[in-house]
């Protein structure tokens, strides 16, 4: 459960982002945006970073790897395509396959939050 959070905030700072490229798809030189987290989380899970020491709090001090959670997504520009003679590069055909996109992913991470906490109502209650 410690990398939900993360993913949801992904989710939540794409839907941002897609919304910015749908609102300025008429600008001049407006750079469509994107987030990067789905490879970067992929990396920290096949290549465990070196045992080095950090703090997730100021009272501790850890050894080891820094925890799933520590993973956070990124914002893109896309700089490498235009799509009309302004310079504009968003396409509202992908934007909107991207909402639908992002809006199922989304949908899905809160059903395994609540999976989670359902889980762990049971085991406290037993029922």
């Amino acid at each position: 459960m410690q990398w939900l959070p993360q993913a949801l905030d992904a989710t939540a700072l794409r839907q941002k982002l897609i919304a910015d490229n749908v609102a300025n798809v008429d600008t001049p030189g407006y750079q469509r945006q994107d987030v990067r987290f789905e490879d970067i989380f992929a990396q920290a899970l096949a290549q465990p970073a070196p045992l080095a020491g950090f703090r997730t709090d100021p009272r501790h001090f850890i050894i080891g790897p820094p925890p799933l959670s520590q993973v956070r997504p990124e914002t893109t520009v896309d700089n490498q395509t235009v799509y009309s003679t302004n310079g504009n590069n968003v396409d509202m055909d992908r934007e909107m396959t991207e909402l639908a996109a992002n809006q199922t992913e989304y949908l899905t991470l809160l059903q395994d939050v609540n999976l989670q906490f359902a889980m762990l109502r049971y085991a406290l209650n037993g029922r």
